[in-house]
């Protein structure tokens, strides 16, 4: 167990909102070994932004955007436990923990937990799709191996599946199932979970980033917080955004954050992506090519005292002219 006492599972519910960055994970420069060091600077980073001004924050590791699959199970074990030691419960810690299989997956919650992280986060199965009732046996018995607070990842693009509404409902009556890091892409599934999930049992959390938190927010501020790849390297703008909805209950503003400093962000990442041939299958909206890794790392490079890196292979680098326009644009939106 860690030095610090995880947060109960209620305790963690209460404080699940504002923005949850989900780390990259740094490795050195030939790929063969994560930057244990890096990734401590980098961590620190948040915990700094978060106190100084006592905000609204929960460090998210080991996920996709740490690019988890590409990592061994020592290395995803590393990941987990340099960042919960270096929070050391100043913020809250969110370790993914998902495998293709249950058991798998019940053996790293159960580590998370042993070097006391708050929180396990589990991505729906992938591989193979399981019918509803094998989907929730699942998340059942990863809550019933752990005492610490369990959210659930619902995230089609990489699992094929997805967690209704009403298996949503039904996965919020388990005591320690807190919070549900929500994926999909239709704004009908964040009205119904707006609507069927009490707020006393299960945090909602837009999985998509600042765009689509402002959008899901607006059903009856239910949404209370997002996961966020931008805040590793610019938590100002992601936490800007919380603020104008959260605090401000102002849509415009929202509205104008996202249109000045987020979206040529995402403008560019789309001609990154233009430019090459895709092989995802997956309709618009669901899933496709992944550039933002790459874009996030290394927008880290260009930031004194951060580190990115470069990504594991299959994950391509931005190009040497992609870099400089990506420099020109973070001029642009005020983060250089």
């Amino acid at each position: 167990m860690g030095s610090v006492m995880p947060l109960e599972p209620q305790e963690f519910r209460k404080r699940c909102r504002g923005i949850l960055p989900v780390q990259f994970c740094p490795y050195t420069e030939d790929r063969g070994a994560i930057n244990v060091e890096a990734l401590r600077s980098n961590t620190e980073f948040l915990v700094d932004f978060t106190l100084e001004g006592n905000r609204d924050l929960i460090i998210m590791t080991n996920g996709s955007t740490t690019e988890f699959y590409a990592n061994s199970i020592e290395e995803q074990k590393t990941v987990i436990k340099t960042v919960v030691e270096t929070v050391d419960g100043r913020v809250p810690v969110i370790a993914g923990v998902s495998q293709a299989g249950t058991r798998e997956t019940i053996k790293m919650a159960k580590y998370a937990e042993e070097v006391g992280a708050d929180c396990v986060m589990v991505v729906t199965p992938y591989y193979h799709t399981p019918f509803a009732e094998g989907m929730y046996q699942h998340y059942k018995s990863i809550a019933e191996a752990v005492k610490i607070a369990v959210i659930i990842y619902n995230n089609p693009a990489v699992s094929a599946a997805m967690i209704d509404p009403q298996l949503t409902a039904r996965l919020a009556e388990m005591e320690n199932i807190v919070a549900i890091k929500d994926n999909s892409p239709l704004a009908v599934e964040w009205f119904m979970k707006a609507k069927l999930i009490d707020e006393e049992k299960m945090a909602l959390c837009i999985g998509t980033g600042e765009i689509n938190y402002v959008a899901a927010a607006a059903f009856g501020f239910r949404y209370k917080g997002f996961i966020t790849a931008l805040a590793n390297y610019a938590p100002q703008i992601s936490y800007s955004v919380y603020e104008a909805v959260e605090k401000d209950r102002d849509f415009e503003k929202a509205y104008n954050i996202l249109v000045e400093r987020v979206a040529p962000l995402v403008e560019f990442m789309a001609r990154c992506i233009a430019r090459r041939r895709k092989t995802s299958i997956l309709p618009y909206g669901f899933g496709g090519a992944y550039i933002y890794q790459a874009v996030g790392k290394a927008a880290m490079d260009l930031i004194p005292d951060l580190y990115g890196g470069p990504c594991r292979l299959p994950m391509e680098e931005l190009t040497e002219e992609e870099k400089r326009e990506l420099e020109e644009v973070l001029r642009k939106i005020g983060i250089l």
